[in-house]
């Protein structure tokens, strides 16, 4: 405190001053830089996005690494960062070593990169012949001339894929349809139908001609006195029946 002391009109007057005095105030960081010993993070983020101490962190199938900024509270500390690349899936530590600006106190932050596994599946959500829905291994009968079929298919993981054979070019009796799907790890399941196509039982005839005339069956030809043979023309509905 200062007093000023001075004479108006004779009179003296005494004025008090009060001299302020602004003294900092520290907090614990602060304390803790002053002592060179902070080993805290002001920055730690994964791929753009924050992250604490002992925090999972997701990531998608394939991923082999990832961008990490770490910068210390201390400018004068110094941090190393392990752990952000050559990742594999499952669990993968990344870890984040300061050293305070002593040189002498260290810490270790670290969060668990989880990367998800390559999807193993290779089942099949729908599949179906002709509108019906139909398993591994079933027997499908069909009509005789039936030459292909409508098959839908559809993987449970949308990551998958399939080749799909056999619905076109039927023959009569046995055909396999087969669906082989492929997992987004590499790894496969085959599935089998059994598309039946029934033997024709048509045994009618499309052509049946005596002497250039159509006939049916039943007719009654007349021919002439002496006649020894005729021309006979026959033509089956079903090109592979024989007569």
């Amino acid at each position: 405190m200062s007093l000023l002391i001075s004479r108006t009109r004779g009179l003296v007057s005494i004025l008090a001053a009060t001299l302020l005095i602004l003294v900092p105030l520290h907090t614990s960081s602060a304390k803790a830089d002053s002592n060179g010993n902070d080993t805290s993070l002001s920055v730690f983020t994964v791929n753009g996005t924050s992250v604490v101490d002992d925090q999972t962190v997701t990531l998608p199938p394939n991923t082999s690494s990832v961008d990490v900024v770490a910068t210390p509270t201390d400018a004068n500390a110094t941090a190393v960062v392990t752990g952000n690349t050559g990742l594999v899936a499952g669990d993968n530590p990344l870890i984040v070593s300061v050293t305070a600006a002593d040189g002498v106190t260290t810490k270790q932050h670290q969060v668990t990169l989880s990367v998800t596994p390559i999807s193993s599946d290779s089942s099949l959500k729908t599949l179906k012949v002709n509108g019906v829905s139909v398993v591994d291994g079933e027997d499908v009968y069909l009509a005789p001339f039936t030459s292909s079929v409508v098959a839908v298919v559809e993987t449970t993981d949308p990551g998958a894929t399939y080749v799909l054979s056999g619905d076109q070019g039927l023959v009569d009796g046995n055909n396999a349809m087969v669906v082989v799907v492929t997992a987004p790890d590499g790894s496969t399941t085959t599935y089998n139908v059994n598309l039946n196509v029934a033997l024709n039982t048509d045994t009618s005839l499309a052509t049946f001609q005596v002497n250039g005339q159509n006939v049916d069956d039943g007719s009654v030809v007349n021919l002439d006195v002496h006649t020894t043979d005729v021309d006979v023309v026959v033509e089956t509905t079903d090109p592979d029946a024989s007569y």
